[in-house]
C-alpha cells in the first residue's frame, strides 16, 4: 500500500512476441487515421486508437495554462506526428510535455522520437527501461518514485507510480477537479491486450485501487472511454483468467498442456483474446508458479 500513498493521500485530502497492447488487432492500411479525438472535460481530450489504425494504445491530451501535456505510451514517429496535428486542431498552445505512462523493454522503435524540446515525465522504472535501450533519448526527463502532482493554473494533474502491474512503473494520471482518470494499459476496455510483461497479483490490486477513485470519466489504455464500471469488468476478467491458469497449475499441467486445454468461454469473443492468448497464458503461468 505504501507505493500508492501519494495518490491516495491526494484523493482523500482533496475531496512483442507481439507488440504491446493491440498492434496485432490493428490493420496495416497506411492511409487510415490512427486516432479519434473526443472531448471528455474542459481542456481534456481522449485520443482513442482506432481498430484499423496503427496506434497501439490510447492517449490523453491536456490543455492547461497556455500549454499542452500529452499522456500515453507506444509513441512511434507516425503516432507523434498525428497527435501533434490533432493538438494543433484543438489549440494554438504548444505541446510542452509528455507523460510517458510506461515503456516495454526492448522496443527501441517507440518512445524515442519526440522533438528535442519536449520534456518527458515518467516513473523511475520507465526511465530505467528507456536507458537500457540502444537508442539515446535526447529529451529532458523528469522521473519520480511514488507520485508527482503538476499544477497548471486551476488544474491539478496527479501522477501515481503503481510500481508493478501491466509493466514495471505504470503511471496513472488523475485530474481530480475534472474527475478524469487515464489508466493507460493497466485497463483494457472490452478488449484483451498484451499481458506479457505483467505482474499479475499486483495488477489485480492496482485495478481495485483504480475502482475506488472518484472518476466520472475513465480513459483506458485500449478501448472506448468509459467509467469505473469498465475497470470492474476488466478486473473480473483478469481474476477469471488467473483463476483458470491457477486451476491448470494445481492439476500439475505443463505450460504446453495448459495452452492446449485452456478455455474461458465467456471471454473468447473479445477482440485480442485469441491473438494474445499464448503470450498471456505463459506470463500468468510463470508468475503464478513462481509465487
Amino acid at each position: 500500500m505504501n507505493r500508492l500513498f501519494p495518490l491516495l493521500f491526494f484523493l482523500f485530502s482533496s475531496s512483442f512476441a507481439a507488440m504491446p497492447a493491440v498492434a496485432a488487432i490493428n490493420g496495416n492500411n497506411l492511409n487510415v487515421k490512427n486516432f479519434a479525438v473526443q472531448k471528455v472535460a474542459d481542456g481534456v481530450f481522449a485520443a482513442i486508437a482506432l481498430p484499423k489504425g496503427k496506434a497501439n494504445s490510447n492517449a490523453m491530451i491536456i490543455v492547461a495554462n497556455g500549454q499542452v501535456i500529452l499522456a500515453g505510451a507506444h509513441f512511434t514517429p507516425e503516432v507523434i506526428k498525428e497527435l501533434t496535428a490533432d493538438v494543433a486542431k484543438i489549440t494554438s498552445f504548444p505541446l510542452k510535455k509528455v507523460i510517458l505512462t510506461h515503456h516495454h523493454r526492448g522496443y527501441n522503435y517507440i518512445d524515442y522520437d519526440f522533438p528535442a524540446n519536449i520534456e518527458i515525465i515518467t516513473s523511475w522504472q520507465t526511465w530505467q527501461s528507456l536507458k537500457e535501450g540502444y537508442r539515446e533519448l535526447n529529451n529532458p526527463v523528469i522521473f519520480f518514485d511514488k507520485g508527482l502532482t503538476l499544477r497548471r493554473g486551476r488544474m491539478s494533474i496527479v501522477l501515481s507510480n503503481t510500481d508493478l502491474g501491466h509493466s514495471e512503473g505504470d503511471v496513472v494520471v488523475y485530474l481530480p477537479e475534472e474527475k478524469v482518470l487515464f489508466t493507460s494499459d493497466l485497463f483494457f476496455n472490452d478488449v484483451v491486450g498484451y499481458m506479457g510483461d505483467g505482474h499479475m497479483r499486483e495488477w489485480v490490486m492496482d485495478l481495485e485501487m483504480l475502482e475506488g477513485i472518484d472518476a466520472r470519466v475513465v480513459v483506458p489504455g485500449v478501448g472506448k472511454v468509459t467509467n469505473s464500471e469498465g475497470i470492474t469488468q476488466f478486473r473480473l476478467f483478469l481474476k477469471d483468467f488467473l483463476t483458470e491458469v491457477l486451476r491448470h497449475l494445481e492439476k500439475g499441467e505443463t505450460l504446453e498442456k495448459t495452452r492446449k486445454t485452456f478455455r474461458l468461454p465467456n471471454y473468447e469473443a473479445l477482440p485480442g483474446y485469441q491473438i494474445f492468448l499464448n503470450t498471456n497464458i505463459e506470463r500468468a503461468y510463470k508468475q503464478l508458479k513462481e509465487k
